[in-house]
């Protein structure tokens, strides 16, 4: 392995974005980084993304499969435990897109970072246009130890801008196939035992369009649940129980008003909630918004 530049495996799940592949994978096989293995697994299609991807893979190279489809989170596991080769694994969406030298600047971050178990940057969002509509929400915190901030909603991890040791999948256990949420329960996993480091860059375009799951709030909020429901042992928990109900009591109460209730029952005894904009948006969304 040349290990001044070790190789990255770039990990794509195409499904049904026959629209954005191209560009997607353009934006992984032009970059500046050299050491690199793009492998492109279509998990049954039913647009034209297969055909795209054949012609793309004449052109370029890259490791193609297509298979039935089997789902998003089964696909990854599959790729990261049968196919990379790199010291350093970034997951590629079919629907996003990168800036060409993330690759480059993130191998030298985390090089010199050789304790952290991932390495992320901000992104954009983008149309389907690929015009940048909006920032994604900056964290708080963004580097070193980032668990407790990101159990209690203070911080995140932007999906398409990590970098993450190849190790580190196979120490934590890859993606829980149980939770859609994939790589929200994944960073939980990551940073319980690692620290973070963080480039402060727009590497990565996030595109938003109708077939989105995150266009689904209430369905994200109950993946969400899932996945903070298996830190709850976890010695962080209790500090963070009244940001964590207190943000579901707001959110909840636009949905499930007897869940909201019950999530502010938990927390009334924290004095801290209120004087926090989420206890009084919860509130307002429980008696009018109908």
């Amino acid at each position: 392995m040349n290990t001044q530049h070790p190789k990255v495996s770039i990990v794509m799940s195409s499904y049904n974005h026959a629209t954005y592949i191209t560009e997607a994978i353009e934006s992984a096989v032009h970059q500046t980084y050299e050491n690199i293995e793009l492998i492109v697994i279509d998990d049954g299609s039913t647009d034209h993304s297969a055909h795209i991807l054949k012609e793309l893979q004449k052109k370029y190279g890259f490791y193609l499969e297509l298979r039935i489809n089997h789902g998003l989170v089964a696909t990854l596991n599959y790729a990261l435990k049968n196919l990379i080769k790199g010291k350093y694994v970034c997951i590629l969406d079919s629907d996003d897109y990168w800036a060409l030298d993330k690759v480059e600047k993130q191998v030298a971050k985390m090089e010199s970072n050789p304790h952290s178990g991932l390495c992320h940057t901000p992104v954009y969002f983008i149309d389907k246009n690929s015009q940048v509509t909006s920032d994604y929400n900056q964290p708080t915190k963004k580097e070193g130890d980032i668990f407790e901030e990101l159990l209690m909603g203070k911080t995140n991890i932007a999906d398409g801008g990590v970098m993450v040791p190849a190790t580190v999948y196979e120490e934590v256990g890859y993606y829980d196939e149980s939770i859609p949420l994939e790589d929200y329960q994944l960073w939980f996993k990551i940073l319980a035992k690692y620290p973070a480091c963080y480039i402060d860059e727009h590497l990565a375009y996030y595109r938003v369009h109708d077939s989105n799951t995150s266009n689904d709030e209430q369905k994200m909020l109950g993946w969400e649940e899932m996945v903070i429901a298996q830190w709850k042992e976890h010695p962080s928990f209790e500090k963070a129980k009244p940001e964590i109900y207190l943000r579901w009591f707001s959110k909840y109460a636009k949905y499930d008003k007897i869940k909201a209730i019950k999530y502010l029952f938990e927390i009334m005894g924290y004095r801290q909630i209120y004087t926090h904009k989420n206890f009084y948006k919860g509130l307002k969304r429980l008696f009018f918004y109908f």
